[in-house]
C-alpha cells in the first residue's frame, strides 16, 4: 500500500523534516470560504503551546474527512507550506498571507504565535485529491511526517466537494453552516420554504425562510444568536439544532402562501402543543 512518506520522498521532501497538520472545523470553514488564501491565513496563527510547527520548516496541511467504519480518522491533503518566519502575535505585524476576516478574529487572542507561510509548488496538483488514513489519534493533530505510517486511501481524478444531498435528503446542524461547500450554500440560499429544527432531546420547531437569501439567510441568524428572534428558542438558550427542510416553496409563491404552508406543518407535527412553537 502506498504510504504518505513515499509521496513526500517523491516530492524531494524528507519526512523527518516535515510536520503533518490535520486541522479542525475552523480550517474547513476557511478553506470553503476562501480556498488556499483564506486557509493559509488561518494556518498562520497557532497557539504557542504546544507549537504545531515546532522544529521544522515544512508543513503539510489536511482537512478532516469522513471516518472509516471502524472509527479511524481520515484526512484530505490541501497543500504544503514553507514556514518562513515566526513571532509572538501582537496584532500589529501581519503575516504574509492576509485575510481580513481571519485577522480580525485573531486580534486580542493571547498565547498565539504568528507565522509567515508560503505555499510551495511540490504536490499542489494533489490538493483536495489525496485522502490518507490518519489513524485513531484525533487529538494528535500535528505529527511528524516519518513517525507513523499513513496509508494513502484514495487519489481522486479531480478535486471534488461532497455532493448536495437534495432538499428532501438534507439534514445538518447549525454549527456546520460555516463548513458547507459553496455549491450547498448556493442551493440553500436560492430557495425559500419551510424548515424544521430539532433539539438533541427530540423537541421540534417549525419555521419559514422567506428572505432573499432563502434557507441560508434564515439559518445564519441561528448561527449568530441561537434563537433567530423566537421567544421560546431564546428562553431555551443557545443550542446546536439539527435542521431539515420540510417543503421548498415554488418561485411563484407569495409570502402569505409560505406562511400558510408553515402553519400547515405546525399543525401536522403538533409543535404548538408539544414543541417549541409559541403560535
Amino acid at each position: 500500500m502506498f504510504q504518505f512518506t513515499e509521496f513526500l520522498r517523491k516530492l524531494d521532501l524528507d519526512p523527518a523534516r516535515v510536520r503533518l497538520l490535520r486541522h479542525d472545523a475552523r480550517g474547513v470553514a476557511a478553506w470553503r470560504r476562501g480556498g488556499a488564501h483564506a486557509f493559509g491565513c488561518f494556518a498562520s496563527f497557532q497557539r504557542r503551546t504546544p507549537p504545531p510547527y515546532g522544529g521544522v520548516e515544512i508543513a503539510c496541511h489536511f482537512l478532516p474527512a469522513s471516518n472509516l467504519p471502524d472509527g479511524t480518522l481520515t484526512a484530505l491533503y490541501v497543500g504544503t507550506t514553507r514556514i518562513a518566519d515566526r513571532w509572538e502575535w501582537d496584532g500589529e505585524r501581519l503575516p504574509l498571507i492576509q485575510d481580513a476576516e481571519i485577522i480580525e478574529g485573531e486580534r486580542g487572542r493571547e498565547n498565539v504565535d504568528a507565522f509567515d507561510l508560503e505555499w510551495i509548488d511540490q504536490g499542489s496538483e494533489y490538493a483536495e485529491r489525496l485522502l490518507i488514513n490518519w489513524g485513531l489519534g484525533g487529538r494528535a493533530w500535528s505529527q511528524w511526517g516519518h513517525r507513523r505510517q499513513k496509508a494513502i486511501l484514495e487519489i481522486r481524478l479531480q478535486p471534488q466537494e461532497p455532493p448536495f444531498p437534495g432538499f428532501s435528503g438534507f439534514i445538518s446542524r447549525i454549527s456546520e453552516i460555516p463548513q458547507f461547500p459553496q455549491a450547498w450554500t448556493g442551493s440553500l440560499a436560492g430557495v425559500r420554504g419551510v424548515y424544521l429544527l430539532i433539539t438533541d432531546d427530540g423537541e421540534q420547531y417549525v419555521g419559514s425562510a422567506t428572505g432573499i437569501d432563502g434557507f441560508m439567510g434564515r439559518w445564519r441568524q441561528y448561527l449568530v444568536n441561537g434563537h433567530g428572534g423566537n421567544v421560546l428558542l431564546r428562553a431555551a438558550g443557545h443550542r446546536d439544532y439539527a435542521m431539515a427542510i420540510l417543503e421548498v416553496a415554488s418561485p411563484d409563491m407569495s409570502l402569505g402562501d409560505i406562511l400558510t404552508r408553515e402553519a400547515f406543518w405546525k399543525t401536522k407535527l403538533g409543535v404548538r402543543a408539544h414543541g417549541l412553537n409559541a403560535n
